[in-house]
């Protein structure tokens, strides 16, 4: 039955997490219930239920932490739920033969139940106990792999860009990046139709196709969105069919997305230019982006490239460019990197202001995400109180239990306490990785660990600013 995990992401008991952890599921869920949302509400109305009876009941009086999956099957959707507090099975339970009406908790029990398609326990000995909750995929469709561009004469080269709106449309964007990526790329959803026209409609993706008079598709872009960096894109996607290189397209694709930018009034745009080659890095830097940080070992070493035959992960830089000029930020950076905060702050041309006033925060608000399948764990930390440790450590142990290969950290520098959460992060042992400014959301610091090596910035391939900071982060570290 090829049950695989989609995502998972691991909270404490907090009712604090309660929202975020169903806004997760429903980027993650939702598409996969053959779009009914009245079964995906059934779904989500149950899985709200036991998180919440977990987070009161499984560790009384103490911190404990809980694992939220989701997988995935060609027959149905699971939701587990996995920790090692106090047994689950008294959460809800009732009688299936003599239902207490009398009872509202087994009455309610009962009714979840029939709710969803699946409802059961399983008891792991010395690693707790798992809950999981399934929802039957109806009106299955047949994924068919794409097929393959055949080498093609080009009959023009006045190529012109279009959104993708229609299924056809959709169907060549899929081709065009698996051309490219193969079934690597970590965002699973931009291989099935329906869902990759869901993201569409659901504002996480603007996906564009560069096309020639004739017809011909010359290439792909997408600006791609998320919560940490709020109204501020991701350029992504970038391919290039290979019989229609050096006409300019990917400077084509950064004026394109800059003009989209304005005109849906998004704060900045974030590019990732890669660090094996420096042909990206050459066309961020014509469309005046500033190059902020390094991201070692960031893409999963399965990803398919011609620049990966070895099977190894690949390195990034990450790059930005302002797009609203009223924007301000007040920062707190720490002592340690105030230089280089305000070098990149001054070139992004923004109005900011550096505070040096650093208190610790009464309580951590931190966030922490798994990807299995990107083989990481993202830390995203908002503000940092004393216990910021104990988490930072716990958060490591269980990434290195995962066989994760990197763990990263964002630290908002919009919060008193980054200069305190700085220092706790390099004393668990993160390195210092640069800045990604820009979102609405926050202004971050960024910091890495990659598991069973140091992080070495010698092998990069670099041009222009990107070289600079390199040797600034370099410097920074030692």
């Amino acid at each position: 039955m090829n049950r695989r995990k989609i995502s998972s992401i691991e909270i404490y008991n907090n009712k604090f997490y309660l929202g975020a952890v169903m806004d997760f599921l429903d980027a993650i869920a939702a598409n996969h219930t053959s779009h009914d949302f009245s079964r995906y509400n059934r779904l989500r109305y149950v899985v709200g239920e036991l998180l919440r009876r977990r987070i009161d009941n499984a560790y009384p009086g103490t911190k404990g932490a809980i694992l939220f999956e989701i997988y995935l099957t060609d027959e149905y959707v699971e939701v587990s739920i996995k920790d090692k507090g106090v047994p689950v099975w008294t959460d809800f339970a009732y009688d299936k033969e003599h239902i207490d009406t009398s009872n509202e908790e087994a009455m309610q029990n009962f009714l979840m139940d029939f709710m969803v398609d699946g409802f059961g326990i399983e008891k792991l000995g010395k690693d707790g106990q798992r809950i999981y909750v399934r929802m039957n995929i109806l009106h299955k469709i047949a994924f068919k792999k794409p097929e393959p561009y055949p080498d093609i004469e080009v009959l023009d080269t006045n190529i012109t860009i279009k959104p993708v709106e229609t299924y056809e449309d959709a169907i060549e964007a899929i081709r065009c990046i698996y051309s490219e990526y193969g079934y690597s790329y970590s965002y699973e959803k931009l291989y099935y139709i329906d869902s990759f026209m869901a993201a569409i409609k659901n504002k996480e993706l603007m996906s564009f196709l560069a096309v020639n008079e004739h017809g011909q598709t010359a290439g792909h872009f997408a600006l791609a969105f998320s919560d940490t960096f709020r109204n501020m894109p991701e350029i992504s996607t970038v391919v290039t069919r290979k019989e229609f290189r050096g006409l300019g397209l990917f400077a084509k694709f950064m004026d394109y997305s800059m003009e989209i930018g304005r005109k849906h009034g998004f704060r900045a745009l974030m590019g990732q230019p890669v660090a094996f080659h420096p042909f990206s890095q050459k066309a961020f830097l014509r469309a005046k982006f500033t190059a902020t940080s390094v991201l070692l070992a960031y893409i999963d070493s399965a990803i398919e490239s011609e620049y990966n035959p070895n099977k190894q992960r690949l390195d990034l830089f990450a790059s930005v460019k302002l797009l609203d000029s009223s924007a301000h930020s007040t920062l707190y950076p720490p002592k340690e990197i105030r230089a280089f905060t305000d070098g990149i702050f001054a070139k992004l041309g923004c109005s900011y202001e550096l505070r040096d006033d650093e208190k610790m925060s009464e309580s951590t608000a931190v966030n922490i995400e798994t990807s299995s399948r990107m083989k990481s764990t993202k830390i995203l930390l908002m503000s940092a109180a004393e216990d910021l440790e104990h988490i930072l450590l716990d958060a490591v142990k269980d990434s290195l239990k995962g066989h994760n290969e990197m763990i990263e950290i964002f630290i908002s520098m919009n919060d008193p306490s980054c200069g305190y959460a700085y220092r706790t992060a390099k004393k668990c042992g993160f390195s210092f990785s640069g800045l990604l400014p820009g979102s609405e959301k926050a202004d971050y610091i960024v910091m890495q660990i990659l598991v069973g090596s140091d992080c070495s910035y010698d092998h990069l391939v670099t041009v222009g600013e990107f070289e600079e900071i390199r040797k600034d982060i370099v410097r920074l570290n030692s």
